[in-house]
């Protein structure tokens, strides 16, 4: 060994290497020639099935339907006869949609309706008397107190006093209303 390379190995582990007896007949090697190679021919090369994602700002976002009125989620939107942002604001401050209870059953700020990534989720704001999901091809499902759901186009939400939501696909169609009425 040299002592000006041999640094790199403590001697306790030194000394213990060098006791070790390996019988190098009792070991199959395989010599075989090294083999450098350019870039992957296309049958080899790894596929990526999926391409990046779309910034959000790029894609089209998906739509819902209130009443006559249609909008884009292209930021959270909080439904109820009066609406209000979280006390806590998040990265997007909400769009606030009005809608008429005549007789109170719906709740100041009743839904929440928010693009995650590809999917839509519908969140019940902690009401009293929830919601009915309609997912196409499932039975009714009550969204109870605070309870999220994960909704998809053609989804119907009933907050009750002939109140109805419905979730359209994503697209560049007209848009109708917007924003607190």
């Amino acid at each position: 060994m040299h002592e000006e390379t041999d640094d790199t190995i403590p001697h306790a582990v030194r000394e213990k290497l060098a006791r070790s007896v390996v019988d190098v007949e009792e070991v199959d090697v395989v010599l075989g020639d090294t083999v450098a190679r350019g870039e992957l021919p296309e049958v080899d090369r790894p596929r990526r099935n999926d391409l990046p994602p779309v910034p959000a700002a790029l894609r089209p976002h998906y739509r819902v339907r209130i009443g006559s009125d249609v909008l884009e989620l292209d930021r959270p939107v909080h439904i109820g006869r009066h609406p209000r942002a979280a006390r806590v604001p998040g990265p997007a401050e909400p769009q606030l949609v009005t809608v008429e209870s005549p007789a109170g059953g719906i709740s100041s700020t009743h839904l929440e309706l928010r693009e995650q990534g590809t999917v839509v989720v519908a969140t019940d704001l902690r009401t009293l008397n929830g919601s009915e999901v309609q997912v196409p091809g499932s039975p009714v499902h009550v969204l109870r107190r605070g309870e999220s759901v994960v909704v998809t186009p053609g989804t119907r939400i009933d907050l009750g006093e002939g109140v109805v939501i419905e979730l359209l696909a994503p697209g560049r169609g007209e848009l109708r209303g917007g924003g607190a009425r």
